[in-house]
């Protein structure tokens, strides 16, 4: 299995393209204190993983838009400030932007929408924005949190995505962070697999977070898993100033 791996300072993500895909068509990104950009703005840490609706025609390019939209926090800090509403309207814009490529020829299909998690740390807290079925859980002190939920109806359809438009309502959520505690975000490629419960049990198997970012991946695929895969594993090595 050729799982993709990336490694920064405090998160790694891992990622495999779905076997019945053409494309991977889910996207992340990581934007930690490494990285000059991130550190000089003194706006805190971004993290996310987006996933294209299937039924979507340009799904792959909504989870990109979205994923891409997240450097102007730091490119652009006149537009949005450095809270959770500026991130949320930034978010919001993004859901704008997408809504704006219209729907399918005579049907109420949108041409692009994205399940999302966005994961902001900032001043020692974790700050969450979620809409559809990717997920985010807390581990600390061998717990496991669950920190979203799914915006799904019994059929499996995403009722709150990212591109629905003026109806979006972005779910939110805060905590004060520890030391030590990992942060996971996932797509359904790994939740198809795994309960959450078992997600994590899974990379905390590993002291080290890139494997075991990569090792959820894999043994998502093993078990049965033909959708595109991403895991996204931040741990907080000391309180955020």
């Amino acid at each position: 299995m050729d799982v993709i791996c990336s490694r920064r300072e405090m998160a790694a993500a891992a990622c495999l393209k779905g076997t019945r895909h053409h494309l991977y068509e889910d996207s992340y990104r990581m934007f930690p204190r490494d990285i000059p950009l991130v550190r000089d703005s003194g706006r805190g840490e971004i993290f996310a993983v987006f996933d294209g609706i299937g039924s979507a025609e340009k799904g792959k390019e909504a989870a990109q838009a979205m994923a891409d939209i997240l450097l102007e926090f730091y490119q652009t800090p006149e537009s949005y400030a450095p809270t959770a509403k500026g991130l949320y309207d930034l978010l919001l814009e993004g859901n704008r932007l997408i809504h704006e490529w219209g729907f399918e020829n005579n049907s109420d299909v949108p041409l692009g929408g994205c399940a999302g998690t966005v994961a902001w740390i900032y001043d020692s807290k974790l700050h969450l924005f979620h809409a559809g079925d990717t997920a985010a859980v807390l581990l600390r002190d061998g717990r496991m949190t669950r920190l979203t939920r799914e915006h799904q109806t019994e059929n499996g359809a995403i009722f709150r995505y990212f591109g629905l438009g003026p109806n979006l309502v972005i779910e939110t959520d805060d905590l004060l962070l520890e030391e030590f505690d990992r942060v996971l975000l996932v797509t359904d490629g790994v939740t198809k697999a795994f309960s959450l419960e078992e997600a994590s049990d899974v990379v905390e198997l590993y002291d080290d977070i890139g494997i075991g970012a990569k090792a959820l991946v894999q043994r998502s695929r093993t078990k049965g898993s033909q959708d595109d895969i991403t895991a996204l594993l931040i741990e907080i090595e000391e309180e955020e100033t």
